[in-house]
């Protein structure tokens, strides 16, 4: 195979896995590999090594089978002011920039899930274009799994955050980002559910699939401020009519929205 056939199939591979709704062990992700692109096992199995070889993907055993995942070895710019870090690397890009520090792990994996960067931009957007956020406010973040959005919204400058998050396991991943990032003053973990009309947040992210997004627009209505911001993601570019028009009966306003390989995110403001 020549080169630039084989850059193109290596860029179509690693889609698959930034696509895909669950995590793939490798002999699914090869399976796939070689049924989309007609390829024989032994030569999609070198295409994937070549893959984990250049550090582009890496193996990642969990619970006694092999997932592949995109490797997370250095910082990853994600929006104009947020950057991913390990907590290992000693890299720090120029310019100016928010440095979240990152464990990988069951909730997180490499940090560039579409959804994760749809959240961030959003963030940014309604921090430092919009300028919309009170930062002396509380926010929320409803199932946090690593923390990250949380995270991203206090270092941006928000007060308070509370994360709230029912997997046990994601649980004990985002308490130690939350400690990495010096932010347990800050960030609220709670390892439950929001609850209607709780509080009076003045921003609440919410990266959760279609159903329970449809499902929590009455909590968020009770629980924003009038002018509150919401921004959600998890859902597919075909249910964004279905996730506006649940928020809209609720009296929300979109004001920013953006893709990413078929997943979409909003900015919501409460009127």
């Amino acid at each position: 195979m020549r080169p630039p056939e084989l850059i193109e199939i290596q860029e179509k591979i690693l889609n698959i896995l930034y696509q895909s709704d669950v995590r793939l062990t490798a002999q699914e992700y090869l399976k796939q590999i070689k049924t989309l692109y007609s390829l024989p096992f032994s030569e999609a199995k070198k295409i994937l090594q070549g893959l984990v070889d250049a550090e582009e993907l890496s193996y990642h055993y969990l619970y006694g089978s092999t997932y592949v995942e995109k490797n997370f070895l250095r910082p990853v710019r994600i929006s104009p002011h947020f950057i991913l870090k390990p907590p290992w690397s000693t890299d720090s890009p120029a310019g100016k920039h928010i440095e979240i520090m990152i464990e990988p792990g069951i909730s997180f994996g490499s940090g560039q899930h579409p959804t994760t960067s749809l959240c961030l931009n959003a963030i940014d957007f309604c921090f430092f274009q919009e300028k919309r956020i009170a930062l002396e406010n509380s926010g929320a973040d409803i199932g946090t799994g690593s923390g990250v959005l949380a995270m991203a919204m206090c270092l941006a400058g928000l007060s308070s955050c509370t994360a709230y998050e029912i997997d046990p396991v994601s649980i004990r991943e985002a308490r130690r980002n939350i400690e990495l990032n010096h932010l347990s003053g800050k960030i609220h973990l709670l390892e439950d559910t929001m609850k209607t009309g709780e509080n009076d947040f003045s921003i609440a992210c919410a990266n959760l699939r279609y159903p329970t997004l449809v499902t929590l627009s009455e909590t968020l209505s009770s629980s924003l401020k009038e002018n509150g911001t919401a921004v959600l993601s998890g859902f597919r570019e075909w249910e964004k009519d279905l996730v506006l028009n649940s928020y809209a009966e609720k009296g929300f306003a979109l004001i920013w929205q953006r893709d990413d390989k078929n997943w979409s995110c909003f900015v919501l403001v409460k009127k």
